[in-house]
């Protein structure tokens, strides 16, 4: 008996409402459009016969209908687009299905409402996308409100089509979309500006994001100085956009600038002290085409005006001599202040030895003349004069050794004399007999290394020993390396004569462990600008290492500042060597040479050892110690250990700490020792290593 046509169309209504009911829940938890025709499909499946193939697409409303919708060869020729369309809303339909499916008896209906279904899902999907966009967009602003750097996205024609809220304190105004970011850099610096970006954009550094100081002409009249940092995200795409962050250095600058001046100008006169003369001089002989000469000024019996009319008629004597200098040799040449009554004098491109000796003649009838102070105290003060050119010697060591010589001979002669160098002067100085017997030191056992601590401030512990030469000539005694080594660079022994000091300084630092409470200190070592650029120093230095068994990261070797040339890339490349090693960097005597305190981002470094002066200047006056602590700031800011040297006294103890020193070298800890007393001192409680040293080469 065959059923009820009314009940067979009542169970197939019931199993289309199931279909779709199910095909709602579904397309409800959706959240992707392929989980809305994944959904559509099923429904499709249960509502068609088993044998019954079937195609289902979804348009998306933002889709353009093409005539026939037609998908690709994989699919059938023709889709049949099912919609619906309401008097509110308009079209809703999205589905695309065969022409079979479309046609088949009691789908009609379904087919519209999963449509519509799907229209309402699809829209869902949507907004939810766009509202996830929506706040991803406003958590981004808002985090670029709270960052105080610039960022900026500028396009192939160097405009600016993204700019964070923070830009505006920067170029004084928030209207930079679509304006030329190169109009806001100063003019002399444009060219480097755009090298920059242009460099940035072919790739030609690498991955490496592309830096540069620029200094910024704002809308609202003021010229901040920024660090630029652009990266390329699509490399070698010249079209593709650039993104800078624009940090605010300013005052960093500022500071950094105004320490630097007074690193390399005497504070008294103004003149170059002794750090940038002898730069000037380096200067000079690579690029003068005439004679370049040296004429070093010393000031006769100057004492004795301190003594008679007081350090403060003295002081306006020095400024007095200093303008006279100034004004004699005239604005093509260089007038310095050594220090106490010493000045010097750089004559540029001379033409003859005649010419140098007419200034030498001028400045000593010049000075000569009285000089009245303020207080109406006439001095006469007179000096004596020696000078020396580039006929002899062709690089500013042997220019100033030559010109100190000139001066020894006129001061011999009296009160009042000028002197000129002549190679006899340097016969007479002992300089062969010197030669010889270092020659013999390393053989003969006159040389020998002493040893002084360096200590953590806080706790006065041993972090590590500086090696420190001396040579005990049979003739003049106990020697130290101010007066020999010059000789040593000059005659070739300087090599040798390193060698074994590394080796002699090594081996007993390996032993140092065996008596040292806690970690074992490092040792230090000075080594000459000469011998890293002598072939295979880095190997020498690993053999070293290998041979005494001592690990690299207790080995310090120092290189005075004023030996570091910007362009000594045998320097460079041997420093990075070693540092990769392990082996720690230490610039020594900071604040006598020729670097500015942005030039130490460049150095391979690990330590700043500060001049003597540092320490002697901290009890001089606040403003000194404002200075130097300002110093130390930027210093530890780079990463790099600070050691305070020359410390004698308790009160520049205090001082070097509370500025920011973490260690301290100087006669207030201890004297050089010899080798024989390292361990003693050593095993003294409280003087081995400790943490403090552990955090200067582990961190």
């Amino acid at each position: 008996m065959s059923a009820n046509p009314e009940e067979a169309c009542s169970r197939q209504a019931a199993a289309v409402h199931h279909v779709l009911r199910d095909a709602a829940a579904a397309l409800a938890a959706a959240t992707g459009t392929e989980a809305v025709l994944g959904a559509v499909d099923q429904a499709l499946t249960r509502l068609t016969p088993p044998d019954h193939p079937h195609e289902v697409r979804i348009r998306m409303p933002e889709d353009p209908a093409s005539p026939g919708d037609r998908p690709g060869p994989d699919h059938s020729p023709d889709l049949v687009p099912i919609e619906v369309r309401t008097a509110a809303a308009g079209p809703l339909g999205v589905l695309l299905v065969d022409p079979d499916t479309a046609a088949t008896p009691g789908l009609d209906l379904p087919l519209q409402i999963l449509s519509a279904q799907a229209a309402q899902a699809v829209e869902r999907i949507s907004l939810a996308d766009e509202l996830r966009r929506y706040r991803s967009l406003h958590e981004v602003e808002a985090l670029m409100e709270r960052i105080c750097d610039a960022v900026l996205i500028i396009d192939a024609d160097h405009r600016i089509r993204y700019a964070s809220p923070s830009a505006r304190t920067v170029f004084g105004t928030s209207a930079l979309p679509d304006r030329d970011l190169l109009a806001f850099v100063a003019a002399d610096q444009r060219p480097a500006a755009e090298f920059l970006l242009r460099h940035v954009r072919t790739g030609s550094g690498g991955t490496e994001p592309g830096r540069a100081d620029w200094t910024i002409e704002a809308a609202d009249g003021s010229t901040p100085t920024v660090e630029v940092t652009c990266t390329m995200h699509q490399p070698q795409d010249p079209a593709a956009a650039v993104t800078l962050t624009l940090h605010d250095v300013t005052a960093q600058r500022r500071l950094e600038h105004e320490l630097t001046e007074r690193m390399f100008h005497d504070a008294l006169t103004g003149l170059p002290n002794r750090v940038l003369f002898a730069e000037r001089i380096e200067h000079a002989i690579a690029t003068d085409r005439g004679l370049t000469a040296v004429i070093l000024v010393d000031l006769d019996d100057f004492g004795s005006v301190n003594d008679t009319f007081g350090h403060a008629v003295g002081d306006e004597v020095l400024r007095t001599v200093s303008r006279r200098l100034t004004d004699v040799v005239g604005a093509g040449n260089v007038a310095a202040r050594f220090g106490g009554d010493e000045f010097a004098v750089l004559i540029q491109n001379a033409a003859s030895p005649a010419d140098v000796a007419a200034v030498t003649t001028s400045l000593s009838r010049r000075l000569a003349e009285p000089i009245r102070t303020s207080g109406a105290t006439v001095v006469g003060c007179g000096a004596s004069i020696g000078a020396a050119t580039t006929a002899h010697t062709g690089d500013a060591h042997g220019l100033l050794r030559n010109a100190n010589l000139a001066l020894r001979a006129a001061r011999a002669a009296g009160a009042g004399q000028c002197r000129h160098f002549a190679p006899p002067m340097a016969d007479r100085a002992g300089q062969p007999q010197l030669r010889s017997a270092l020659a013999a030191a390393i053989d003969d056992g006159t040389l020998l290394l002493e040893y002084q601590p360096i200590v953590a401030l806080g706790t006065g512990r041993t972090v590590g020993l500086e090696a420190l030469l001396r040579w005990q000539h049979p003739d003049r005694g106990r020697m130290h390396p101010g007066e020999f080594i010059d000789l040593a660079e000059d005659c070739g022994l300087i090599v040798p004569i390193g060698e074994w000091v590394l080796a002699t300084a090594m081996t007993a630092a390996e032993l140092w462990h065996t008596t040292a409470r806690g970690g074992a200190p490092y040792v230090s070592v000075n080594v000459s600008a000469q011998q890293f650029r002598t072939d295979g120093f880095p190997d020498t230095v690993t053999h070293l290492l290998a041979a005494t068994g001592l690990p690299p990261h207790r080995l310090v070797l120092e290189i005075t500042e004023s030996q570091l040339l910007p362009d000594d890339d045998r320097v460079w490349e041997a420093l990075a060597l070693l540092r990769r090693g392990g082996v720690r960097i230490a610039i020594d005597d900071f604040g006598t040479g020729y670097s500015a305190l942005g030039y130490l981002r460049q150095i391979p470094l690990d330590i700043v050892k500060l001049d003597r002066l540092f320490a002697k200047g901290l009890t001089t006056s606040r403003r000194q110690r404002d200075l130097m602590q300002g110093t130390v700031t930027l210093i530890r800011t780079l990463g790099l250990d600070v050691v305070a040297e020359g410390i004698e006294t308790e009160h520049q103890h205090q001082l070097s700490a509370s500025i920011g020193c973490i260690y301290g070298q100087g006669y207030l800890f201890s004297r050089p020792m010899p080798e024989s007393q390292v361990p003693v001192w050593l095993g003294e409680p409280g003087a081995a290593a400790g943490d403090g040293f552990r955090s200067l080469y582990e961190q």
